[in-house]
């Protein structure tokens, strides 16, 4: 990083409080800081924490006017150090260049010169492979899928057929993509598979966690529109449309065919049912379980979810039953007291 107070506040466009000179080494959390350090506090209700900082500088708030050490004072410290992270501390490609001769590449499979193909991957037939794409050891990815220009699969990603990756796609480990959605219908004799022929399409920019499983299509696509960030642990269903820049957190699990719009952020262990349509922009609070669709900027929470306000009175109110119990049984026997004296 190497970098004087000074140049980190003009890059952040902050309001430097205290001497710029001092040379930055790296960016650390509080109580991992140095003399050569830059800390970040987020919030200003936690700039008591300043008091004891051992860092060289901290980036604040526009609220913190002062503090023990030079501070960056800016409107938002989470833009801040993403801009500091983006520009001193580079992301490398997470392996090395070149295809590992234990790797099998099917012979219709043309690879492009900068591509990065570890120990133990196996590709299937007529996939398409663009530049700068990374794929870790022991992935699996299969015929007739594509994988855009500097994507990153890490260890243990399977893609199955017909999968479809747009370009600057990070997946992390143990990620399925392409499973065959639970589509069945009963028989005779009990449950019968109805075939899942269909495809899955994610667009640029999407970023999918550990350990997340995304549905075929039966028929048709599963999409995740561009910019969509799915944390770990998130099971997406067959038909399911996700817009773009959408934000889904932990163990969400989401039913088939069910569409959600552009912007919509979806907080962890929500579950949603099938075939219901969440509007653009919309919140869906954790542990949430929507089983209607949710309009368009509009935020839920609660079993069964329903508006935000309307869910935290519901709550408040049971949270006083016991006490409201004990009213009611007081109010019987002083009433049975009177009609029975």
């Amino acid at each position: 990083m190497r970098q004087t107070i000074s140049d980190i506040a003009s890059l952040v466009q902050g309001d430097l409080v205290g001497d710029g000179t001092k040379i930055i080494e790296d960016i650390a959390p509080f109580d991992q800081a140095n003399a050569s350090s830059i800390s970040i506090l987020i919030n200003a209700r936690h700039s008591s924490r300043l008091d004891s900082i051992s860092a060289a500088a901290v980036i604040v708030p526009l609220e913190i006017k002062k503090a023990p050490v030079p501070i960056i004072r800016v409107a938002s410290p989470e833009q801040a150090l993403v801009t500091i992270l983006s520009t001193y501390i580079l992301s490398p490609p997470p392996f090395e260049p070149g295809i590992h001769p234990t790797a099998s590449v099917h012979s219709t499979v043309t690879l492009p010169a900068h591509v990065s193909i570890g120990s133990h991957v196996t590709i299937g037939a007529h996939t398409i492979v663009d530049e700068h794409v990374c794929i870790g050891p022991g992935s699996s990815i299969g015929a007739h899928c594509r994988i855009g220009a500097d994507t990153w699969l890490y260890a243990h990603v399977i893609l199955y057929d017909q999968v479809c990756l747009g370009q600057h796609v990070i997946i992390h480990s143990g990620t399925v993509v392409g499973s065959d959605g639970f589509g069945y219908i009963q028989g005779e004799s009990g449950a019968v598979k109805i075939p899942q022929v269909g495809g899955v399409d994610i667009g640029d920019d999407v970023e999918i966690g550990a350990n997340t499983t995304i549905d075929r299509a039966t028929m048709g696509r599963t999409r995740i529109g561009r910019g969509s960030k799915i944390d770990n642990l998130v099971q997406i269903g067959h038909n399911v449309i996700i817009g773009d820049h959408v934000t889904i957190c932990a163990q969400v699990g989401i039913a088939g065919s069910t569409v959600i719009e552009d912007g919509t952020l979806i907080a962890g262990q929500a579950g949603l049912a099938d075939h219901i349509h969440v509007g653009a922009g919309a919140r869906i609070g954790g542990q949430a379980g929507v089983t209607k669709s949710v309009p368009s900027g509009v935020s839920v929470s609660g079993y069964p979810a329903r508006p935000h306000s309307h869910a935290r009175r519901i709550e408040a109110s049971v949270n006083r039953l016991p006490e409201l119990m004990q009213r009611i049984q007081d109010m019987e026997q002083r009433l049975d007291a009177l009609e029975n004296p």
